[in-house]
Parts: C-alpha cells; sequence; structure tokens
C-alpha cells in the first residue's frame, strides 16, 4: 500500500471519529496507535489531523483504489467509529457513505460493524 492510501484512511478514520463531535481517549488512541502502524511523519499526521469539517469521508475514501485498500479502510474505519463502544446515527451514516462509494454491499458492511462492536 503507497503512502497516499495510508494517509488517506487515516484522514477518513480522522473523519468518522469526529463524526459524533466528541472525541474519546479510547478514539484519539486508536487514530494515533493508525498512524503509527502506517508509520506517518510529522508532516503526514498534520495532515490527517488538519481536517476540514466540511470533507466528505466518501469522497475521501473514492482517492482509495487498490481492492486491498478498500478493504482494510473499511475495517479501520468500523473499527474506529466502535472504539467508544457505541454507534450513533451520525457514524453509522458515514460508514454507509464510505461503503456506499467504496461499492461494498450493506451486508458486508453489516458484519463489518458487528465484529467491531464485539
Amino acid at each position: 500500500m503507497d503512502i497516499n492510501d495510508k494517509v488517506q484512511i487515516c484522514k477518513v478514520v480522522a473523519q468518522a471519529i469526529l463524526a459524533d463531535g466528541q472525541l474519546t481517549d479510547a478514539e484519539h488512541e486508536f487514530l494515533t496507535k493508525l498512524m503509527d502502524k502506517y508509520e506517518l511523519d510529522g508532516d503526514q499526521r498534520k495532515d490527517v489531523m488538519a481536517r476540514n469539517i466540511d470533507d466528505d469521508p466518501a469522497s475521501l475514501a473514492e482517492g482509495v483504489t487498490e481492492f486491498n485498500t478498500k478493504n482494510e479502510l473499511l475495517v479501520e474505519l468500523a473499527m474506529a467509529v466502535a472504539a467508544d463502544g457505541e454507534l450513533q446515527k451520525t457514524e453509522r451514516d458515514l460508514l454507509e457513505s464510505v461503503a456506499g462509494a467504496l461499492d461494498v454491499p450493506k451486508v458486508e458492511l453489516d458484519m463489518l460493524v458487528q465484529t467491531a462492536l464485539t
């Protein structure tokens, strides 16, 4: 996976965990660990965190082109929104929007979400 896809995944995750207007310690820790996993440098981390409130996660997700990367994006996204143990309506809507942009069926998304919440 190239670095641009890694940054895009982190941007979508950052947008998702802030969708409910709150950033829990668990969500912050999840995002930090994700950026560590992808070995993002300081500038890339700033790019991830310098999100625009009007950024559309589905549009950000469309920048990811490889099949495996799309799958990883949805897994990370589901895990991120489940990090606080709850799934708010705004978070669910965001997941559905991103899954739609990636042509992932609702049934597959539901399984990912269920797994992430357990």
